[in-house]
Parts: structure tokens; C-alpha cells; sequence
């Protein structure tokens, strides 16, 4: 007479591919017998890999090129699909991307490296390591602790339109920030007129901080004569990872005596010129409220690219929190053949208190003085013209 003894135990798919080959031992008096299982199908394609990223060593800068590399590797029981390298979010793509893929064990391993220079590093450059959907970041800042914000301390900020945005396009660019997210997965951002409805919101892509976590803009556009006339407005940000809804509300802030500003050209000084083959003329704009203005340069009336000036930001004059009032600078760096030849150079102000909010000076050498010239842009009849 024989009999049969039967054993079994179950797992799942995944399980059993990450721990095979198994074994099935049998003992008994008369002789031990061991059999050996394995399923030699391929891995569910869905099978997680695990990924981990390395920053650079402190001496691996120590080459005669000052570069290193930062390594992302995986393993897993299948190859991962595709390796995506990303700096401060936007995509490496090139030969300073390395890859490697072999078999460790029982283990598919995947390696890819990508060069990092030493001042990238050191200025605290962020490297995305993406694999199937899972990201890892890495950076000096967050290899050192100094970037360790709470995913939960999620910042909602809202920003009003700036003073040259509404002169140049004629309406009213509300913008809305969220950052400090794990992810965006689940968010909603909405702007919303406080005594009305839902507003025509564009929200934009995802944009990787310097500390690892996400940032998204949400922007909408108002009527200027509405913003001029007070209008609040609210931003709503719902996220998973807020216990509540968060609401940031704006409206324009009325400045308490607002004033133009008074506008002054100096031409470059006499002791600058010899030998120099560039010279700086200075528009000086000061006693203006709000604090809010813009500058361009011209050259015998044809706009100057925005490279060849620096402005200040404006400072306020006094003390005075009542009657506020504000100065600023303009450098304008002109060639020494260029000022020699008699060429007009003006300064053109933008100010919300100024007649037509524009006004301008101009200055030249023969003159080598400032005078006043009439504004001749095409202006839209009205700044608050919304349709």
C-alpha cells in the first residue's frame, strides 16, 4: 500500500517572482527526498523597482576638470523601462549621461549617472533621478539638512499685476503661487471674484524647487478699470495634503498721496570720457508714489534693448508712512563713438500719476544738457478698455 501526503501555501504573483526558487524537502524513515520550484515566466511588468539616487563625494571634485557624477541605480526583478535625468526640472539629455544595466544575484541592476560640475554643486542645482514614475531629487542644500522643509507647510501667496504689465498689455494679470508640495497630484487652484463667481483660471506646469518640492502658478486676467476700482479677488487652493482649503484674497492698494515723479538726464561726466570706450548717462527719478514704475531707453526715438541699462529699485526718500516717497536710478552704458556723434538718448518713465502715465527726458552731446520732449507713443484710448 502507498499514500500521498499533499503540502501547499499561496502568495501573490509579485511575491513569489521576488523570492523563488523555492524548495519542497520531504523527510521519512525509509528516505528524504527535496524538489525544487521555479517559474521561469517572465516578470509581471508592473513589478516595482526599487530606485535610489547618490550624490557625489566631497573629494570626487578633486580631478583636474572639477566635475563628478551623480549616480541613480535600481534594482528590482525586471529592467527598469527608462531612466530620465532632470536639472532644476528641465530634462539632460546628451553624452554626459552614463548608463549600465546588469544582474547582481537573482536582481536586474540599472545604473545611470549623469555629470555634475563643481560649481552646479555648489550653487545648490537640483538633480531629479525619474524611473517608471518614481522621482528622486538630490542637491548640496538637501544633502547637508539645509533644505528640510515640512511637505505639509504648503505656501499659498498671491501677487498683484505690476504697474508696466497693465500699461503695456491693458489688463490685469492676477497670479497665484503654491509651493512647498511632495507632489501635485489632487491639487485645485481656482481664482474667484469676491462677490461673483468663478473666474477663467490657467494654471501652469510644475516647476521643481530648489529644495525638492513643487511649485505651480494659477493666473486670470481682470478688467483694468475693475482692478483700478477696487474689486477684490480670491485665490482657492485645495490639496490633499492641506487639513482645509486655503483662501488668499487681493485688491489693489491705494496709495495715500500719490505723486508723479520729477525725472532728470545727466550726461556722462566730463572726466569719464577720455579713453573709455564705454560711457554711462543716469536718469535720475525721484519724489514718485506709489513705488510702482518702469524705465526704457531710447536712442533717437528707436527703443534700447534692455541689456544695456540697470535700474534701481526704488527707495523710499523719508520716514514719513503718511506721505510716502520714493527715488530711483538708471544706468545707461553707450559707446564713446556713439555719444560723439551727436545721438539723442532719452529716458521714458512709466507712473500711474503721471499725465498720460508716461514722460521723458532726453539729452545729447552737443547740447550736454537735459530737455523735456514730448511723449509720441500710440496710446490705447483708455487704459481700462476690457472686452
Amino acid at each position: 500500500m502507498t499514500y500521498k501526503a499533499v503540502s501547499s501555501f499561496r502568495m501573490t504573483q509579485t511575491e513569489g517572482k521576488s523570492r523563488q526558487p523555492f524548495r519542497c524537502r520531504a523527510t521519512h524513515p525509509r528516505g528524504n527526498a527535496e524538489l525544487i520550484i521555479e517559474n521561469p515566466g517572465s516578470t509581471p511588468s508592473n513589478t516595482p523597482v526599487q530606485v535610489t539616487i547618490h550624490p557625489p563625494s566631497r573629494d570626487a571634485f578633486d580631478g583636474p576638470f572639477r566635475n563628478a557624477t551623480v549616480l541613480c541605480q535600481t534594482k528590482g526583478n525586471r529592467k527598469a523601462k527608462q531612466v530620465n535625468w532632470y536639472k532644476n526640472g528641465s530634462p539632460v539629455i546628451g553624452s554626459n549621461v552614463q548608463y549600465w544595466t546588469g544582474t547582481v544575484g537573482t536582481q536586474t541592476v540599472t545604473q545611470s549617472k549623469v555629470e555634475v560640475t563643481e560649481s552646479e554643486w555648489d550653487s545648490g542645482v537640483v538633480f531629479s533621478c525619474v524611473v517608471d514614475g518614481e522621482m528622486r531629487n538630490t542637491s548640496k542644500r538637501m544633502e547637508c539638512g539645509l533644505d528640510t522643509p515640512d511637505p505639509a507647510e504648503i505656501s499659498v501667496r498671491v501677487f498683484p499685476p505690476s504697474f508696466v504689465d497693465i500699461f503695456l498689455s491693458k489688463t490685469a494679470k492676477l497670479k497665484c503661487r503654491v509651493s512647498n508640495m511632495a507632489n501635485v497630484d489632487g491639487l485645485e487652484v481656482s481664482w474667484w471674484k469676491e462677490k461673483g463667481g468663478r473666474m477663467e483660471t490657467s494654471v501652469g506646469q510644475k516647476v521643481l524647487q530648489s529644495n525638492g518640492f513643487y511649485m505651480v502658478e494659477a493666473t486670470t486676467s481682470v478688467c483694468v478699470d475693475e482692478w483700478d476700482g477696487g474689486d477684490a479677488y480670491v485665490c482657492r487652493v485645495n490639496h490633499p495634503e492641506l487639513l482645509f482649503p486655503v483662501e488668499e484674497r487681493m485688491k489693489k492698494t491705494e496709495a495715500r498721496n500719490a505723486r508723479p515723479p520729477s525725472i532728470s538726464i545727466y550726461p556722462p561726466p566730463s572726466d569719464q570720457q577720455p579713453g573709455l570706450q564705454r560711457l554711462s548717462i543716469t536718469c535720475m527719478i525721484q519724489g514718485f508714489n506709489p513705488p510702482d514704475f518702469f524705465v526704457r531707453w531710447l536712442r533717437n526715438g528707436e527703443p534700447l534693448p534692455q541689456s544695456h541699462w540697470l535700474t534701481t529699485t526704488p527707495l523710499n526718500q523719508g520716514e514719513d508712512p503718511i506721505n510716502e516717497s520714493y527715488v530711483a536710478y538708471s544706468l545707461l552704458k553707450v559707446g564713446a563713438e556713439e555719444w560723439g556723434a551727436g545721438n539723442v538718448y532719452s529716458c521714458l518713465v512709466g507712473h500711474e500719476a503721471l499725465p498720460l502715465q508716461l514722460a521723458q527726458k532726453s539729452v545729447d552731446k552737443a547740447s550736454g544738457k537735459s530737455s523735456a520732449v514730448n511723449v509720441s507713443l500710440v496710446l490705447a484710448d483708455s487704459a481700462s478698455a476690457c472686452y
